[in-house]
């Protein structure tokens, strides 16, 4: 019996919804899988599913990777999206262990109000909170299982264990999951916990691999902004939003999710509270973007009750959903400068703020006033921002006379 690949596509998203997915997986899997696919069984004028199809795009997203135009996340959600749409396909629905959810293990009531009281002490977005319990948890777990029942009985061997055994799942997360321990022993040495100061042991330094990341070139920003086109919606707000971008350095997030009470009009500010570290930054507001965005609320944002400046230029005239949204306002105006990209190339939205806090260095702004304004916690992340000044390192260049001679160089 031959099935639809929209009604598929329709079945997949909602046994997802029944899943303990977040809602941003699932637009990920809908943005970056299945609407791919809706777009090539529409250019072939097919709606019915064909397995030749299915593994055509999956070959041209192995292609898309190895030639660098996608990333490995990417890649990742386009191949299950696939997986998926074929187990429903071939069986009617589908059951993957990755998508099951996991059994817990329940906690005494002795660890229990450890953890919430150790949660309510942190003062972090909910991201990071949901990320911390979830450590914390698997460490109650953990001792439970080693048959601990007092946070005073724990070892040293303990904690070595567990972070063994972390290492296996979260190769890649190992600072986070090292950072969690540590706050936690923190707090329980406060607590009168005698844990040996082991949050000593996990502040230990450790050796990490940073990449200093590029940023976007002035001129190719110039090239972007000069593509919009204002006289057409959404071409206010598109210039509204590059235009934020480029003066102050704020994340994607943090544009989509900029209110109308942030700005302050008369102060030449804006008020934005961090979507990464929940504080609030303030930041000047230059009199041409002051513009833009006036523009933008006067003459072409729909009329809604809703608080956010930015909002979708089609109805409903929702708010843009996410720093996802903001991006790809921005890749809309690449592809149409004709610049090309490739992963890790730094000609992304994000590559804007690098290009901000670069030039802020090059022009001789200390690295705490630039940390401050990109809103960084400490000043750890704003020193790529030095590497990328090229100009600047070549002063610091010693000469060839330090090297303690005048020999020629072969």
């Amino acid at each position: 019996m031959e099935k639809s690949i929209f009604d598929i596509i329709t079945k997949a998203k909602e046994i997802l919804k029944t899943l303990r997915l977040s809602n941003a997986t699932i637009r990920a899997y809908q943005e970056r899988s299945f609407s791919p696919l809706i777009k090539a069984y529409k250019e072939k004028g097919c709606n019915i599913f064909q397995p030749e199809i299915m593994k055509q795009q999956l070959n041209e997203a192995e292609e898309q990777f190895q030639n660098h135009t996608i990333s490995r996340k990417s890649l990742n959600f386009k191949r299950r999206g696939i997986y998926i749409l074929n187990e429903i396909y071939e069986t009617g629905t589908f059951e993957w262990k990755i998508f099951l959810p996991q059994k817990t293990t329940a906690l005494p009531s002795y660890f229990t109000e450890i953890l919430k009281n150790f949660i309510e002490s942190l003062s972090i977005n909910k991201n990071s909170l949901r990320s911390i319990n979830s450590i914390v948890s698997r460490f109650f777990v953990f001792l439970k299982k080693r048959n601990i029942k007092d946070l005073n009985d724990i070892t040293a061997e303990d904690i070595r264990d567990f972070l063994s055994v972390m290492h296996e799942t979260r190769v890649g997360s190992m600072d986070e999951v090292v950072l969690t321990m540590k706050k936690l022993f923190q707090f329980l040495s406060q607590k009168g916990y005698k844990t040996d100061n082991y949050w000593l042991i996990l502040a230990s330094p450790r050796s990490r691999e940073h990449k200093v990341k590029p940023a976007m070139q002035h001129n190719e920003i110039i090239l972007i902004i000069n593509q919009i086109e204002r006289k057409e919606a959404p071409g206010k707000r598109d210039f509204a939003i590059l235009s934020l971008a480029v003066t102050t350095g704020l994340r994607a997030g943090d544009i989509a999710s900029l209110t109308l009470t942030d700005i302050h009009w008369k102060e030449l500010e804006i008020h934005v509270l961090q979507g990464k570290t929940n504080k609030i930054v303030v930041l000047p507001l230059q009199p041409p973007v002051r513009d833009a965005l006036a523009d933008y609320i006067l003459n072409e944002r729909p009329k809604s009750t809703c608080k956010n400046v930015f909002l979708r230029s089609f109805a409903p005239y929702d708010a843009l959903k996410d720093g996802v949204s903001v991006a790809c306002v921005f890749r809309k105006y690449l592809r149409k400068a004709g610049i090309s990209h490739i992963v890790n190339d730094g000609k992304t939205f994000h590559g804007i703020r690098r290009a901000v806090g670069t030039s802020m260095v090059e022009k001789g702004i200390p690295v705490t006033t630039v940390s401050q304004v990109l809103g960084h916690q400490t000043i750890r992340p704003t020193r790529q921002y030095i590497s990328l000044d090229l100009h600047g390192l070549k002063k610091c260049a010693l000469s060839m006379d330090s090297l303690g001679g005048t020999h020629e160089i072969l």
